[in-house]
C-alpha cells in the first residue's frame, strides 16, 4: 500500500485533508483520492477536545486479469470482464482526548456497495462496512520519559473481529520505540523519531498466523514533514 496526504487548520474549530492512496489485494487493486473535514470541539477547562470528522473518496478499482487461476482460460466471464471500474465512497469518525488519555470510533466504507468485475456475480467484492474502536492512556513517568499503551478493535460486517494490543516508549518528544500484538495474526515492532520539522518511521509486522508459511512480514516507512506547527507530543 502507498499514499500520501496532507492536512492543515482552516479555523479554530475546522481542519482540512486531503489523501491520494493505492493499494492491492490479490488481483483487485483500488487507486484514488480522498478528502476530509473535521470539526474541533471545546469540552471544559481542562484541555478535554472532541473532534467529528467525515471524508468522502472517489476511487478506481482495477481487476487484474493476469492474476486469476482459472480452470477454463477462455471463460467468456473473465474474457468480458471490466477491468477497471470508479465508484464513490465515504467514511465518519469520533475522536475524543485530552493530554494523557484518547478514544476514537469510526466507520469506514459507508456506502457498503457491491462492486461487479465481471459478468453473471462470478467475482463479486462488496466494499462491506469497516468499523474501528481505539483508546490510549500517555503515562508520563518524568520529564523526559512516558510510556502509552493503547488498545485498537476492529469488526468487519462479514464477520471478522480482530484486536490488537500496543505499548510505545517516547523519549523526550523525539524518540519512540513500540511493540504490538495484532490477536492470532502479528507482532509487530515499529520505531520513529522526530528532528524540528521532520518525522521519520519505520514499523514491521511479523505474521504469527498460517500466512506465515507464504510470506515474510511486511514493512512500513513513514515520513512526515510538519510546516509552521508547534512542537507537539508525538501521535499515533
Amino acid at each position: 500500500m502507498q499514499s500520501i496526504s496532507s492536512h492543515f487548520q482552516a479555523s479554530d474549530n475546522v481542519g482540512l485533508g486531503g489523501k491520494i492512496f493505492n493499494y492491492a489485494t490479490g488481483p483487485l487493486s483500488k487507486m484514488g483520492i480522498e478528502a476530509t473535514y473535521a470539526y474541533h470541539l471545546k469540552l471544559g477547562a481542562n484541555g478535554d477536545k472532541l473532534s467529528l470528522g467525515l471524508s468522502a473518496q472517489l476511487y478506481q478499482v482495477y481487476l487484474n486479469k493476469s492474476l486469476l487461476k482459472l480452470e477454463e482460460q477462455d471463460d467468456n466471464a473473465v474474457i468480458y470482464a471490466s477491468e477497471k471500474l470508479i465508484t464513490p465512497d465515504a467514511a465518519f469518525g469520533v475522536y475524543y482526548y485530552n493530554e494523557h488519555y484518547y478514544a476514537g470510533l469510526a466507520a469506514y466504507q459507508l456506502f457498503n456497495r457491491k462492486v461487479d468485475m465481471m459478468t453473471e456475480n462470478i467475482l463479486e467484492n462488496r466494499q462491506v462496512r469497516h468499523y474501528y474502536l481505539n483508546g490510549g492512556y500517555i503515562y508520563d513517568i518524568n520529564n523526559n520519559y512516558s510510556i502509552e499503551p493503547s488498545l485498537l478493535m476492529k469488526y468487519i460486517e462479514s464477520g471478522i473481529f480482530q484486536g490488537e494490543i500496543n505499548v510505545k516508549g517516547v523519549f523526550k518528544q523525539s524518540f519512540w520505540l513500540g511493540l504490538g500484538y495484532r490477536i492470532q495474526d502479528a507482532v509487530v515492532i515499529n520505531a520513529g523519531i522526530r528532528k524540528d520539522r521532520f518525522v521519520f518511521g519505520y514499523a514491521y509486522d511479523y505474521s504469527i498466523s498460517e500466512i506465515r508459511k507464504h510470506s515474510i512480514g511486511s514493512h512500513e516507512l513513514l515520513f512526515i514533514v510538519k510546516f509552521n506547527h508547534s512542537k507537539p507530543k508525538l501521535e499515533q
